[in-house]
């Protein structure tokens, strides 16, 4: 459990200090506005993705934070399609331009409409069920955010992988930091939610219209 005054984590018994968890001055400064700031919120995605719970919860007060996560997640999304275009010139064939963009723009609308459901469907499970504190705007902003875990798919071999178990832990974070859910709970919802996610798409991709031939 976790106790609301603060904010440690115990079992059975908690001997509360009575002093709530340290703010940092960072965390109390305001967004940039309506500035152009991209560096900035470069450096805050980052943060999610390596666990800096501050950047979460300051995500999640900031309208920017949707606009530039809408921008992390459709760089994100573009890297498979650049992958595809270097494997055309190097076996010395030309990517349809048009075709290219049609499809880049249905897996960019269809990953944001994925997005949606998925934190929905998370959200009405934690207030159900973990009596969360937070808005479903406050977690769009966190998880969009949050998005720069799809860029892990650039490393070799695991980048894959890495895709999927970031999208667990990010979802995990901002359930724990911005709905106020218990460590375990949270990880067992964002775990529950990817899996059934994954398997999903996985079906949606596989029982889709086969070509006649």
């Amino acid at each position: 459990m976790k106790c609301d005054v603060c904010g440690l984590e115990y079992g059975l018994s908690h001997n509360c200090s009575g002093i709530p968890p340290l703010v940092t001055p960072e965390e109390l400064a305001p967004p940039p506005g309506l500035q152009f700031a991209p560096l900035h919120y470069l450096e805050q995605a980052f943060k999610i993705m390596t666990w800096d719970d501050g950047a979460v919860r300051r995500a999640s007060k900031d309208n920017n934070s949707l606009v530039y996560g809408l921008v992390i997640l459709a760089l994100g999304t573009a890297i498979p399609f650049g992958f595809l275009v270097l494997r055309d010139m190097g076996l010395g064939y030309t990517t349809p331009g048009r075709l290219l963009g049609l499809r880049y723009a249905q897996t960019l609308a269809y990953s944001i409409v994925w997005i949606i459901a998925q934190i929905g469907l998370s959200h009405v499970l934690a207030k159900t069920f973990f009596e969360a504190k937070g808005s479903f705007i406050e977690i769009m902003r966190a998880y969009m955010l949050g998005q720069m875990y799809r860029w892990l798919i650039l490393i070799p071999i695991i980048g894959g992988m890495l895709v999927g178990l970031g999208g667990i832990a990010v979802l995990m974070m901002v359930f724990e930091e911005v709905d106020g859910i218990e460590r375990m709970k949270a990880f067992g919802l964002a775990a529950a939610i990817g899996i059934t996610f994954w398997i999903a798409s996985v079906w949606i991709i596989t029982s889709g219209p086969r070509p006649i031939h």
